[in-house]
């Protein structure tokens, strides 16, 4: 039969943490194996020190005055992150669970001090820090990037479009058919490169300039898109609108979101057969609570893509199509991928050439 005193040995000893009794002027009276393991030392060589001797300089004031308010009967236990210096000189991060144990006098006897090695937690920390300053410094260019774009880029081009309209208005009747053709193709240039600098604008400032997120009904947010787009495009445009959720979101970024997709379909149907855009919820109740997922669908009978280009396709500047056959920025749909992804969700796409195509968006549930 073993008795308590053996069993305190045994788990004091095979614990899965640092354990320890520490005298109240610091000497460590006893360590188990765990401890030994943390801070590098053997049991006979820790023995010989204090945990003064190990802790960093830096947390000693903090945990000196938690062992005094202890002693003094202001609180009975007490828990801090701190570091000790490893046998070999590293830096190891604890978290210290500490009471005391008193004899039948009140006077104290030993701390109980346990120690969880958290220098993995404290690394992951750091690391991520520096990631979010990074990105902060990353958005605060992007933000610098797009103020250089809205005025460097931009002004420059609407004194393209003046002077153009100039020429266009007073000199139209004196330049030749050449001329005017010339004229002609610089207003279409002109055009062409606004609509790929204010898309790139757009594509700059989906992380930097969003709004918080607030509910969204998604189907309300497409019904917008198709009234806006109703008069320039969708007039013989069979357009079927499923039940949608209300989900956590930014508002804009979604009308912007179904306006790209909805634009896409536009801009890629086949001439000779009349555009049907579907745009659906893929998945059930059940579904959503079973993978905490929403899937909205946007499909078209239009030209399609191979899906060798698939990756391509959300690539800013990616282009299938030349120019001339089909105008457009080729940021699109490398901006809805960058709002799909600030929104926590995913976007892919199915197709075949001349049999539609089919994106699906992947929304967490929440």
């Amino acid at each position: 039969m073993v008795n308590s005193e053996e069993l305190f040995r045994l788990a004091f000893n095979d614990a899965a943490i640092g354990m320890a009794l520490v005298a109240p002027d610091g000497r460590w009276l006893k360590v188990n194996r765990a401890l030994c393991e943390i801070v590098g030392y053997s049991e006979t060589d820790l023995l010989k020190k204090t945990f003064q001797e190990i802790t960093h300089p830096e947390d000693l004031e903090a945990d000196l005055n938690y062992v005094r308010r202890v002693l003094a009967g202001e609180i009975r236990t007490y828990q801090m992150e701190k570091r000790y210096f490893h046998s070999s000189g590293r830096i190891v991060w604890i978290l210290l669970s500490v009471s005391l144990v008193r004899d039948a006098e009140a006077q104290p006897l030993y701390f109980i001090a346990q120690i969880q090695d958290i220098t993995f937690r404290k690394q992951a920390e750091a690391r991520l820090k520096s990631l979010l300053a990074e990105l902060k410094r990353s958005n605060s260019d992007l933000e610098e990037f797009a103020s250089v774009v809205s005025h460097d880029l931009i002004s420059p081009l609407h004194r393209i479009q003046i002077l153009s309209e100039y020429l266009q208005e007073d000199y139209s009747q004196v330049l030749d058919e050449q001329g005017n053709d010339y004229l002609q193709r610089i207003v279409k240039i002109r055009n062409r490169m606004q609509s790929f600098v204010e898309a790139l604008l757009q594509f700059s400032l989906v992380t930097t300039q969003g709004q918080p997120f607030t509910e969204v009904n998604l189907e309300q947010v497409i019904r917008g898109v198709i009234s806006d787009l109703q008069a320039d495009s969708l007039a013989d445009v069979v357009v079927s609108l499923g039940k949608l959720p209300t989900i956590l979101a930014d508002s804009a970024q979604m009308y912007q979101l179904f306006q790209n997709l909805l634009s896409n379909s536009l801009k890629y149907r086949q001439p000779a057969i009349p555009l049907s855009i579907k745009i659906y919820q893929n998945s059930t109740e059940q579904n959503y609570l079973s993978n905490g997922e929403y899937e909205i669908v946007v499909a078209d009978n239009g030209i399609g893509f191979d899906e060798a280009y698939l990756e391509r396709i959300f690539e800013p500047c990616q282009r299938l199509h030349n120019s001339s056959e089909y105008e457009g920025t080729g940021l699109g749909l490398a901006i809805c991928r960058k709002i799909i992804e600030r929104h926590g969700g995913k976007i892919s796409a199915r197709s075949q050439s001349d049999k539609g195509a089919k994106f699906i968006i992947t929304l967490p549930f929440v």
